[in-house]
């Protein structure tokens, strides 16, 4: 491991057909004071970065906290101090022996990591674009003490046609998608700063009916704006009529789209507003030189959707989209146990909070 000019970390990142926007410098930078990237780069003998993966250190939550745990998780940070990362490492070798010994190297930086910010749990998951992953390469991650969840994405191929791309989605999503259209249901590329503030202003409305405050908005809203003008992410608004019912952020790096938040005023046309946003980012995907457009996903065991908790909704709800079904793997590795336990009863009873406030509003 060593120190990373963090301006050369994107274009090292190019070099991998695995790496993605949430590797890259944007996503892993914020103006938020609870968290904080460190970088990994590993070197071969002649100085070239053949591995790297970006941690972020989260000291209590992210972007925003619901103002009724705030003052507790604050008193208890020692317990919810932790290292995330997605879609990662990127090992830039082929050589299968190759790729072990950096990933084993990797592995060492972020006990590393652990130790020195004293941190309760490290998870990530891996790249669903790296094709190399096997089983020796899982089980690096298992005898170095961290479990594995199969997990699942969904990823539309840009390089078939829009009809192919059309065929391959549900007749339900078809149909929704048909019926807004019907009802004149439009769609608008946020452009400049004044519609981004309704897009802010619809996503602040949508956090209260979780339960939810931002936290330094004005500041986050001027660095994702950035991100738009400097090309790594685009927002697509959904209207019926002049009303903003939905919106949808999209990231994109490497000819890689991924859907990264979606947000809705729920009102009754919001169901027909987020259909329609699922296709017109298939065909701006597409239009915009993208490869691959991700739906992302979640665990595996919750892909058929049966048991109708909020992970196998998704996963329903993303499956109808006809995307690729792709397996990844989510790591994780707890470093205190006991605190550890304590955290999950924390995070469960947040999360509790935030759907009952949902259902609520």
């Amino acid at each position: 491991m060593t120190e990373i000019n963090p301006k050369l970390w994107d274009e090292n990142l190019l070099q991998s057909k695995s790496s993605t926007f949430y590797q890259s410098i944007e996503h892993l930078t914020s103006t938020s004071d609870q968290y904080f990237p460190v970088y990994i780069s590993i070197l071969n003998e002649n100085n070239d970065i053949v591995g790297q993966l970006g941690i972020n250190i989260i000291q209590t939550t992210v972007l925003y906290s619901s103002s009724l745990f705030e003052s507790l998780l604050k008193i208890i940070k020692k317990i919810t101090m932790r290292g995330s990362w997605s879609y990662g490492p990127i090992i830039h070798s082929t050589n299968n022996s190759e790729r072990i010994q950096i990933l084993k190297i990797i592995i060492e930086a972020i006990d590393f990591i652990s130790k020195k910010y004293n941190l309760v749990f490290v998870s990530g998951d891996t790249s669903p674009f790296d094709k190399l992953i096997d089983e020796e390469y899982k089980k690096e991650f298992l005898k170095n003490g961290y479990e594995l969840q199969e997990r699942v994405t969904f990823v539309s191929n840009l390089n078939k046609t829009l009809d192919d791309l059309w065929n391959k989605i549900s007749k339900t999503a078809r149909g929704d998608i048909t019926r807004s259209e019907r009802k004149k249901i439009s769609v608008k590329k946020i452009d400049n700063y004044d519609e981004f503030k309704k897009y802010s202003k619809l996503f602040h409305n949508w956090a209260k009916t979780k339960g939810l405050v931002l936290k330094n908005s004005d500041l986050e809203n001027d660095r994702l704006y950035n991100n738009i003008k400097n090309g790594f992410e685009t927002y697509l608004l959904a209207y019926d009529d002049d009303e903003l019912i939905s919106a949808l952020r999209v990231s994109h790096f490497n000819h890689i789209a991924l859907a990264n938040f979606v947000v809705s005023s729920y009102s009754k046309s919001t169901s027909l507003g987020g259909s329609l946003l699922s296709w017109k980012v298939l065909e701006w995907a597409k239009e915009n030189g993208m490869h691959y457009y991700d739906f992302t996903g979640g665990p595996l065991e919750a892909i058929d959707g049966i048991d109708k908790t909020r992970e196998s909704s998704l996963l329903f709800y993303k499956k109808k989209w006809g995307g690729d079904q792709i397996i990844h793997y989510g790591v994780i590795k707890p470093q205190k146990k006991f605190h550890y336990v304590i955290y999950k009863l924390l995070f469960n009873l947040i999360r509790y909070y935030h759907d009952f406030k949902s259902k609520n509003s």
